[in-house]
Formats: structure tokens, C-alpha cells, sequence
């Protein structure tokens, strides 16, 4: 009799565990597969972190019935053709790329703005008599590039003025170490740079001070976008994807160490192989909080993550039909689409801000 009571127990134990682990199966084949494209080739401390790493570490994206996969692009006009072909169902892209394709016949929209500043810093060593703009004439000045991004704003932004390309000297440096070593030894007078590019070279203890660029405070930061077809198809998804996202953005400004340790545990070649863990910490969280101060700028407290500034996206649209990249067949608030932003914010936020400090920093 025991026996056979023991049989039966294990019997139903063994089915139990097999209903648990088809329950299991079936749930993870029932999670609807998506990919991100990003805009920029190589993984690092920046919108990754709560675009992906957080999210997925911390289950948002299973929660939302989501499969996320992620890839990296070139460029944001690269990026943007990925999502186009439909490789790729979300990604981050430049405004400018987005008005551009869709003058090219594409149906690509923002769903969500990522950065209330494009993120890029004019700077100058700390003891430099360049205070402002006008203090660059005569100077030379270096960028990643003249043509595109941080670079192409100071230019226009100092034609605005009145200085014209004849009364300084532009330098494309690239954006590795020897941008910054031209600035340190003088070789260039000031440097066009991105947040993780100014945050890097702060932690290597460069001295150095912003000089603010005006426009770009006009103009659109990075975006978050995907076609508009799938956006009507798909609804349910993209708006999954940007809460369970939007809470990875809260949890990441709440606590950014923690955020970044998820991050080395989703990418872990990404984590400084040379530097001890505080150390390591330290530096990340610092590129970190170079990022947000431009993704957040001025955002009102309480108000709703992702919101579109209009006038930006207008201001966009006409600097770049002035330059001749688009033709301004359509008006530049075409681009954007407030369908999912509400449902983007449909969350305690101060359950993530109580569940990210409970977490060690």
C-alpha cells in the first residue's frame, strides 16, 4: 500500500513538474518577438541601458508578452531603413532621417522622444579664454563631423551670429581619443562632442567646460520610431514595448549604478576590463549622468515621459529644408505620432523609483 502511495506521489509530482514546464514553454513560445535597431554601431553606456538591458533583466518586456531582440546600425539614416525594410520593428533615429525617408515615400513616425537635446557639447579646456560663440572666431574648432549631428548645429548656429566657415577654422577630428588629445595639446581650440563621449573623457581627468550651442536646444534629440503601419497593426506591442521601456528610463534615473550593473550583465564585454569594479562603476555612472542631463532637459516634473516639443521638430524641419536635405513636401509634425504615449506612462512610477532603490547602488 505504501508503496503504491509512493508511486502515485511521484506520479503526480513528475506530471506536475511536466505541466510546469510546459506552462513554461508555452508561455516563452507565446511572447511576440521584436527587434530594436539602434542608431550607433558599438554597445555602451547610454540609451541601451533602459532602452534594453533594464527591461529585459528585470522582466518588463516578458510582462508586456515581449521578445526583444537587439541590433546595432551605423547611422541614424541606417537605422532608419532598417525599420523601413521591417528588420527591425523599433529603433532609435535621428528626426532629420525620419522627415527624410518619408519624403522618399517611406511611413516611418516617432512614437516616443528619447532625447529633449540631441546630447552634443561644444567644450573647451577649463583655463580657455572661450566663453562663448562669438569667441570662436578666429579659432579652430574641431567635430566628429561638420556635416551631420552637434558639428552641423555649432555651424549653423554660428552663421546665425555671423560668423561665417571663412572666419574659423573646422577640424573633422572623429570621435576616438585622438579628438580629445588634439584639444588637450591644443592642436584645436574647442571640440564638438557627444554625452559618453565628454563623460569618457572627464573620467580620464581632463579639465574641461561647456560652452553652451543655443540651437541645439531648438532642435530634435534622438528619436524613437517605427512604421506607421506596424504602429496600427501592432498597437498593443509598440505600446508594451515603450512602457516596459519608459519604466527601464525610471528605474535607470532612480538608481544608475544598479542599472549599469544589469547592463554589464546583459553585455559583458562592455564592462572596462582594465579598471577595478568602483572604479568601473564610478566612470559609468558619470557617462551616465551625462546622458540624462540633455535626454531629460527641462522635463517638467511629473509630466509624462516622451512628450514632442512641436517647435523643435519644426525648428528641424526647416534648418534641414534650408540645407537642401529635405524639400518640406509635408509638415514636420507628420513625423511624429502621440497614438501610444499615454499608454508609454501607464505605470507607477514610484513603485519602479521604490523597486530601483531597494536595489544596492
Amino acid at each position: 500500500m505504501l508503496v503504491s502511495l509512493s508511486r502515485a506521489m511521484l506520479a503526480l509530482a513528475f506530471a506536475a513538474g511536466m505541466s510546469c514546464c510546459f506552462i513554461t514553454a508555452v508561455a516563452a513560445q507565446s511572447l511576440k518577438k521584436m527587434t530594436l535597431v539602434q542608431m550607433h554601431p558599438i554597445m555602451g553606456i547610454g540609451e541601451e541601458v533602459f532602452l534594453y538591458a533594464v527591461p529585459k533583466r528585470l522582466g518588463y518586456f516578458a510582462a508586456e508578452g515581449l521578445d526583444l531582440d537587439i541590433q546595432n546600425s551605423q547611422t541614424g539614416m541606417i537605422s532608419a531603413q532598417v525599420l523601413q525594410s521591417n528588420n527591425a520593428q523599433v529603433g532609435t533615429t535621428a528626426a532629420a532621417a525620419v522627415m527624410t525617408v518619408r519624403e522618399q515615400g517611406a511611413d516611418l513616425v516617432s512614437f516616443f522622444n528619447l532625447k529633449r537635446n540631441a546630447g552634443t557639447f561644444l567644450v573647451v579646456l577649463k583655463d580657455s579664454p572661450i566663453q562663448k560663440l562669438e569667441d570662436l572666431k578666429g579659432k579652430t574648432v574641431g567635430a566628429p563631423s561638420f556635416g551631420a549631428g552637434g558639428g552641423l548645429a555649432l555651424k549653423q548656429n554660428l552663421n546665425e551670429i555671423g560668423i561665417t566657415p571663412d572666419q574659423y577654422t573646422g577640424i573633422s577630428t572623429g570621435a576616438g581619443p585622438s579628438a580629445i588629445a588634439a584639444l588637450r595639446s591644443g592642436q584645436i581650440d574647442a571640440l564638438v562632442m557627444w554625452d559618453a563621449m565628454l563623460g569618457a573623457a572627464e573620467n580620464t581627468g581632463l579639465a574641461l567646460r561647456v560652452v553652451n550651442i543655443p540651437l541645439e536646444d531648438r532642435m530634435v534629440g534622438t528619436t524613437l520610431a517605427t512604421r506607421k503601419s506596424f504602429a496600427s497593426t501592432n498597437t498593443k506591442e509598440l505600446a508594451g514595448y515603450c512602457r516596459a521601456m519608459t519604466k527601464g528610463l525610471v528605474f535607470t534615473t532612480a538608481n544608475r549604478a544598479a542599472a549599469i550593473r544589469m547592463f554589464w550583465d546583459e553585455f559583458p564585454t562592455t564592462k572596462p576590463a582594465t579598471l577595478d569594479d568602483p572604479t568601473a562603476l564610478k566612470h559609468s555612472v558619470h557617462i551616465m549622468d551625462r546622458f540624462l542631463e540633455k535626454a531629460l532637459q527641462d522635463q517638467p516634473e511629473g509630466a509624462r515621459l516622451g512628450e514632442f516639443i512641436k517647435a523643435n521638430w519644426e525648428n528641424t524641419h526647416a534648418a534641414y529644408v534650408k540645407l537642401g536635405t529635405l524639400k518640406g513636401a509635408e509638415a514636420a509634425t507628420d513625423s511624429y505620432t502621440e497614438q501610444v504615449l499615454a499608454a508609454c506612462n501607464d505605470f507607477d512610477r514610484a513603485a519602479i523609483v521604490a523597486q530601483a532603490n531597494s536595489m544596492g547602488r
